[in-house]
């Protein structure tokens, strides 16, 4: 069946509620047991396995800031077993700092194609890499390779803190602090022609989708949909050979994962997610509508560091806007999104909290590196943006009166510029 059929059976099979939080005592999941300890390690096979599977979907989070074995916690397998209706995937990319056009995405699947309808249709195997990766003369490389079993580790003690291995794949990443401030990703593949590596070092904190929480901190950005960003910015290095194609650059690099507890299409209605740095600024952007949501409730999750210096890290939605831009007589630019509405670029408007004005990002999009025109696309992109200090900070610094913020704004000499990787999910017909 292929995926688009696979998206209609499934629509057409649910009618859900959504609670808005699920508390889940680690000690209820058997197959994630132990993942409090960085010794942990899990096997996961490539078939689908039989049974209920059950999501962690919040932490104990006792400090402000993370110790190793939280950390690793939340580099770690999320949901399990993995059964016909869950999914869980660590995704790793970088976007050039000089062309947008180029790009390398990698992302670690365990998921089947009922789970998440945007894989190999022909593919047996749960467990599956796929790479992308887009060239400046325009070229766009992606594959996938399927793994014969999946080992997700921690501390090992030869200096590795979190690793990933995709057995017979060639693909494995590996963090090389404790704090999972470093990651290196090393690619073999005969089957796929690449081989190489690249690096990610971070330089601005962690995210979850609330900020950490007093005591606990919520996983989910949405009803039953799991997000932990631990690169919000890192500087990648890229250093590829792509069927005999050098592909060799540096830019603004990420790590996160998303998993859930039931198949992706009963879950996203539409799924805006980007990051990117622009100027000293390291942003990341998530906003979303819940598939048969009665509410109409938009979750977002908003992420703002300067110079490494975290400014925002919220779920609050009146933090974060995010809408398509589109060309005049296409429907590019509607909202609430429907299926093959594909826009020109995004609009994202962050408050950055009392006496930190705003910051408004005009994002075009540049190479569509992923995507099939209707449902999912993912692109590179170029930014712009300004910071409009708010009414308050300008009194006291004796500012002139406030501005309202826009598009015209953006196109001034003190505009901020930068490089952005981005995408969408539109499920609704």
């Amino acid at each position: 069946m292929s995926p688009l059929l696979v998206i209609y059976a499934l629509l057409a099979q649910h009618t859900l509620a959504f609670p808005r939080q699920h508390n889940v005592n680690e000690k209820s999941l058997p197959y994630l047991r132990g993942s409090r300890s960085r010794s942990g390690s899990y096997r996961i096979p490539n078939t689908v396995q039989n049974g209920t599977s059950k999501a962690r979907f919040d932490i104990l989070t006792p400090t402000t800031t993370l110790n190793a074995d939280t950390l690793f916690t939340l580099d770690a397998p999320q949901v399990g077993p993995i059964n016909s209706s869950v999914f869980d995937w660590w995704y790793f990319d970088v976007v050039s700092e000089t062309n947008p056009d180029v790009s390398l995405v990698v992302t670690f699947f365990t998921s089947t194609l009922s789970a998440f309808p945007f894989l190999d249709a022909d593919e047996p195997s749960i467990l599956n890499i796929w790479i992308w990766a887009s060239f400046a003369n325009g070229t766009v490389f992606k594959d996938s390779v399927p793994a014969t079993v999946a080992t997700v580790t921690g501390a090992d003690g030869a200096g590795t803190y979190s690793s990933g291995n995709w057995s017979t794949t060639g693909f494995s990443w590996n963090a090389l602090t404790e704090d999972l401030s470093q990651y290196e990703i090393i690619i073999a593949s005969e089957k796929l022609q690449v081989e190489g590596r690249f690096t990610l070092t971070s330089r601005a904190p962690y995210h979850l989708p609330c900020g950490i929480q007093k005591e606990r901190s919520q996983l989910e950005i949405a009803p039953h949909i799991g997000w932990v960003n631990l690169l919000p910015d890192a500087v990648g290095e890229v250093d590829m050979k792509i069927h005999g194609s050098t592909l060799k650059f540096r830019g603004p690099g990420y790590h996160d994962k998303n998993w859930s507890d039931r198949p992706f299409v009963d879950s996203v209605q539409s799924w805006y997610w980007g990051h990117g740095r622009l100027g000293p600024y390291s942003i990341v952007w998530f906003s979303y509508l819940a598939m048969n949501d009665t509410t109409n409730a938009t979750y977002a999750s908003s992420y703002v560091a300067k110079d490494g210096e975290l400014l925002v890290s919220a779920c609050d939605p009146s933090i974060l806007t995010v809408r398509p831009i589109g060309q005049p007589g296409t429907t590019g630019g509607r909202y609430p999104p429907y299926a093959r509405d594909i826009p020109e670029g995004f609009r994202l408007e962050y408050d950055l909290g009392e006496g930190n004005g705003r910051l408004g990002v005009n994002v075009s999009v540049r190479a569509a590196i992923a995507g099939d025109e209707e449902y999912y696309m993912r692109w590179t992109g170029d930014m712009i943006g300004e910071v409009v200090e708010s009414e308050r900070s300008e009194k006291a610094g004796g500012g002139g009166p406030k501005r309202e913020m826009g598009e015209r704004d953006l196109h001034s000499s003190s505009s901020l510029v930068g490089v952005a990787i981005l995408e969408q999910f539109v499920l609704l017909e």
